[in-house]
C-alpha cells in the first residue's frame, strides 16, 4: 500500500525518468535544463496535490504543498524568460499553443492557491461541498493544460511511448480522488513537503548534470 512518504519519492522520480527513456544525455544546455529542470519538478509536484487531503493537518501539508508548487511553476517560466530572450516571443500573439497552455495552467493554478487560502476560502465558497468541486474541477483543468504544455512542447518527451506513458502518469494523477476512494470518504494522503523539496532537489541536479557534465 502506497504510504504519504513514499508518494512524492514515487511520483518525482517518475517524471524525471519519463525525460531519460529516448534521449538520455540530450539537453538544451545548464541554463535551459535548470529551468526545465523546475518546470518537471512542478509537474510532480502538482501530480502529488491530486491525491487526497481529507484530516486537519493533513490539509495543512496540501496547502503549503501548493504553495511550493506555484513558486516552481513560476520559476520555471521567469527563468526562462529572463535566460532565454527567444521565450518572450512565444508570449506573442501567434505563440504555440503549447506555449498558451502553459501560461492557462500558471494563471489557473495561481487562482486555486487564492481561492484555498483560509480564512478568506469561506468568503469565495458557499459551502465546502461546492469548494472541493470547484477546486477539483480546476485541478483537473491544470493537470490537462500542463500535459499539453509539456507533450505538445516535443521537449525531453520525444518519443510517443514517452508521452503516452506521461500522459497515463497525469491521468492517474487527476482521477486519484475518484479510483482510490469510489464510494466512500477518500484515505488522506499528502506528502510531506520536506521528502518532496529533498527528492525533488536531488532529482533537479541529476537532471541538469547527466546532461551537460562531461562524460
Amino acid at each position: 500500500m502506497m504510504t504519504a512518504r513514499f508518494l512524492p519519492v514515487a511520483m518525482v522520480v517518475t517524471v524525471f525518468a519519463l525525460t531519460f527513456l529516448a534521449t538520455f544525455r540530450l539537453g538544451g544546455g545548464w541554463v535551459w535544463d535548470i529551468g526545465n529542470g523546475l518546470g518537471f519538478l512542478a509537474v510532480a509536484g502538482l501530480a502529488i496535490q491530486m491525491f487526497p487531503a481529507a484530516r486537519t493537518g493533513i490539509r495543512q501539508r496540501h496547502e503549503l504543498l501548493g504553495y511550493w508548487v506555484l513558486a516552481l511553476a513560476f520559476a520555471h517560466g521567469f527563468w526562462l524568460l529572463a535566460v532565454d530572450g527567444v521565450v518572450r516571443f512565444y508570449l506573442m500573439p501567434g505563440a504555440p499553443f503549447y506555449m498558451w497552455a502553459g501560461l492557462v495552467a500558471l494563471i489557473v493554478l495561481s487562482a486555486l492557491a487564492l481561492m484555498s487560502h483560509m480564512p478568506e476560502r469561506r468568503h469565495w465558497h458557499k459551502s465546502r461541498a461546492a469548494f472541493r468541486r470547484l477546486h477539483r474541477a480546476l485541478s483537473v483543468g491544470v493537470i490537462a493544460a500542463t500535459g499539453l504544455h509539456v507533450t505538445l512542447s516535443g521537449f525531453y518527451l520525444s518519443r510517443g511511448y514517452q508521452v503516452a506513458l506521461f500522459v497515463l502518469l497525469l491521468g492517474t494523477a487527476a482521477l486519484a480522488p475518484w479510483w482510490m476512494a469510489p464510494g466512500r470518504p477518500a484515505r488522506a494522503l499528502q506528502a510531506p513537503v520536506a521528502v518532496f523539496l529533498s527528492c525533488g532537489g536531488l532529482a533537479g541536479v541529476l537532471f541538469v548534470l547527466i546532461r551537460n557534465a562531461a562524460p
